[in-house]
């Protein structure tokens, strides 16, 4: 009685026996299906009107969230339509600016005349160069062309002195605001990438090494910096080791990489000719072969034994 077919709409209870004809029954109990089933589920009888009062219900409260998702939309693209706007209009009037940073030539030429200015006030101007390459360093820019700009500006030592520091400290800027103001971002952003989490368990079994292949690897230095920060096994002595290990060799070669061009300037502008410095081609040899074949083949093959442990 309770599962009828698909094809009947209604059950017909059997007429009732002569000995209870004195009971007020009907002769017939007709009983829709869904009435039975709401009656054995322990509800109230189904009815029909009910369901539409629902529907009706349903159908007044839905409406109700339209206009707050009509006017986040509307929100969004007015914001959207302002900064386009805005970006448009400050491209338009600092275009010449701009042609700079797209124009190589020009790009390390404003960088030169910028830390010539800085170099004329000795001490304090290397001061300011180091504590504006730490921002530098800690926005992921690429730092070779203002290293070696900056030791044709200050020499040897002092290009050095600046840079290293410089270096140093925007990493562990760039680690600190990763494992604290900017942990949630950072966090959301690095767990879109399966590579993270492989970096993360090579981190957990072996910690220095792990992220000195991490420094050594083709990865943004962005990347380098923030998603070791969200390793906990990575504490801020293993970082400082490993930012040293990888940061004093390249500054010592882009140190010595502009303290021989700027040499090299002012023999041309009295008119002499250096020889050739072998030593320092073989080094850019040796740094290019290693960042274009060495560097990603250790990273690939670090990244291919993780996959086959896990």
């Amino acid at each position: 009685l309770l599962c009828p077919t698909a094809a009947s709409s209604s059950i017909s209870l059997p007429r009732s026996s002569a000995k209870h004809k004195n009971l007020n029954r009907p002769s017939f109990v007709h009983v829709k299906n869904d009435q039975i089933i709401g009656q054995c589920r322990g509800g109230a009888l189904f009815n029909s009107k009910s369901n539409n009062d629902i529907k009706n219900n349903q159908q007044e409260v839905l409406p109700s969230s339209q206009p707050n998702s009509k006017k986040t939309s509307a929100v969004k693209s007015i914001l959207t339509t302002t900064s386009i706007l805005t970006i448009a209009t400050l491209s338009f009037l600092h275009w010449d600016t701009l042609q700079t940073f797209f124009d190589r030539e020009k790009f390390r030429t404003a960088i030169i005349q910028t830390l010539n200015n800085i170099a004329s006030k000795g001490n304090k101007g290397l001061l300011l160069y180091a504590v504006g390459f730490m921002f530098w360093e800690c926005c992921g820019l690429p730092t070779s062309v203002v290293e070696t700009a900056a030791a044709m500006a200050f020499g040897f030592k002092g290009g050095l002195l600046g840079s290293f520091v410089g270096k140093t400290c925007g990493s562990l800027l760039a680690f600190t605001l990763g494992r604290t103001l900017l942990s949630t971002i950072v966090g959301e952003r690095m767990e879109e990438s399966d590579i993270f989490g492989l970096v993360e368990r090579g981190v957990e079994r072996h910690p220095i090494r792990s992220s000195l292949i991490v420094r050594y690897s083709p990865f943004p230095q962005l990347i380098k910096n923030f998603a070791l920060s969200l390793t906990k096994p990575v504490t801020f002595p293993i970082f400082l080791l490993a930012i040293s290990i990888h940061g004093l060799p390249f500054s010592l070669l882009w140190a010595a990489l502009g303290n021989d061009s700027s040499m090299r300037l002012r023999a041309s502008e009295v008119g002499e000719a250096m020889a050739p410095n072998l030593v320092l081609n073989s080094l850019l040899i040796f740094v290019t072969v290693f960042g274009f074949v060495v560097s990603p083949a250790i990273t690939g093959w670090w990244l291919a034994d993780l996959r086959k442990e896990d």
